[in-house]
């Protein structure tokens, strides 16, 4: 059973599904809303006063304090009632029997009859209940969205990550809806850039794209506007930010820069030892909040950078992503989506991967601006990199209740 639902969804643990039974609630109990959020534990990234906010949908939800809400806890999450922000609840409970039928009656896994699927079920009968207006949330599974043009009712995703088209299997890749004839699409994607925006736009015939700009950012102006920190290093110099990612297209690049059991980049490695730079090297969030992985992550970076006064990997790790770009200079990555984090915050970003097409796909014009360097040796002169430059577009100013005014 285990490996069918972790088909259905990426996002799953053994303590997620022990909670959907814990934490299992009666729909008849629910009260009807305006808007319903769509909310997974990896998108809560920051906790405030014991709670645990998402700055992508908490964002949207303060702005939008007028309207009743519930947040929908995606599978298989963990957080809901005071452990996280808003009115979260989980209903998972739900999504495993139903995934059950449809093993039962299908003999599959996977989604083969629209109209009988009994996850479909499920959403169209929860939307009935709550009496919904409109649907927000992080990437709506493919059975929430069709159960939403069911019910008339509009499905909007909000970007996470980078928008591609081109992955076989990606989210916002129309193979991925194949085999439903690319039904169950959202009806807009809230597009944090316009890179990503231009993307979508290839999904006309499916999908609409809508500029909204910076949520992360959004967020922590308003909650913590004063994160500049002064003493952070013994030593005033320049500070290069790294950001992980979890996973690496390619093996053969894992395998050889791997180092006491992560995959760190030699050329960033070398770097390091022999600079007269300060270092914050940032993990990615699932690396955080996976307790295993934060061990492994730690004691490798412990044993490589413990003795340098130049490098920090404790504070940062503590702290969002935002505290790292406002004390950064220069950003590295290998082709994460966080180059559009640090292109926010006026970084420039240095890219590791030597795919260019790949970088491309993902980045777009991005690619020939001055805000972006493709350098997988580290080999360039960083000094003509480190002037930040302001970009506006993190600035746009998005009225989410004309919108919703609009769309209910």
């Amino acid at each position: 059973m285990y490996n069918y639902l972790n088909s259905f969804r990426r996002n799953i643990s053994f303590l997620g599904i022990f909670y959907a039974f814990k934490h299992a609630k009666s729909i008849k109990t629910l009260n009807s809303v305006d808007i319903l959020y769509l909310c997974h534990d990896n998108s809560r990234s920051i906790l405030l006063d014991g709670k645990y906010y998402s700055p992508l949908i908490d964002s949207i939800n303060i702005k939008l304090k007028n309207y009743s809400n519930y947040t929908l806890a995606l599978p298989f999450s963990k957080y809901s009632g005071n452990k996280a922000y808003g009115n979260t609840i989980n209903l998972n409970f739900y999504i495993i029997i139903s995934l059950l039928k449809r093993v039962v009656i299908y003999r599959s896994r996977s989604l083969k009859n629209i109209n009988h699927d009994p996850l479909i079920k499920f959403y169209i009968k929860l939307y009935k209940k709550l009496k919904l207006k409109i649907i927000i949330g992080i990437q709506p599974s493919i059975e929430m969205c069709i159960a939403a043009k069911i019910s008339k009712i509009k499905i909007i995703d909000v970007q996470h990550g980078i928008v591609s088209t081109d992955e076989t299997n990606g989210y916002y890749s129309p193979g991925k809806r194949f085999h439903t004839k690319n039904t169950g699409w959202p009806n807009y994607i809230f597009c944090r850039n316009k890179q990503s925006f231009n993307e979508v736009l290839k999904l006309n015939n499916y999908t609409k794209p809508l500029l909204i700009g910076n949520l992360n950012k959004s967020f922590y102006e308003n909650f913590q506007p004063n994160i500049v920190e002064n003493n952070l290093f013994k030593t005033k110099r320049k500070t290069i930010l790294f950001t992980f990612q979890p996973i690496y297209a390619s093996e053969s690049y894992s395998n050889d820069n791997l180092h006491h059991n992560i995959v760190f980049p030699t050329v960033l490695l070398n770097l390091i030892l022999n600079s007269k730079y300060n270092f914050i090297i940032k993990l990615h969030p699932t690396q955080i909040r996976n307790n295993n992985l934060l061990k492994i992550h730690m004691k490798a970076l412990s044993m490589l950078f413990s003795k340098y006064d130049n490098v920090d990997f404790i504070v940062n790790n503590q702290k969002p992503l935002e505290y790292s770009l406002v004390n950064s200079d220069l950003h590295i990555t290998y082709n994460s989506a966080s180059l559009f984090d640090a292109l926010d915050y006026g970084l420039k970003t240095i890219l590791l991967d030597d795919n260019l097409a790949k970088l491309y796909e993902f980045f777009g014009e991005l690619m020939d601006s001055s805000y972006v360097i493709v350098d997988p040796s580290l080999e360039n002169d960083f000094s003509k990199y480190f002037n930040k430059k302001n970009h506006q577009e993190a600035s746009i100013d998005f009225d989410f209740e004309d919108f919703i005014s609009k769309n209910i």
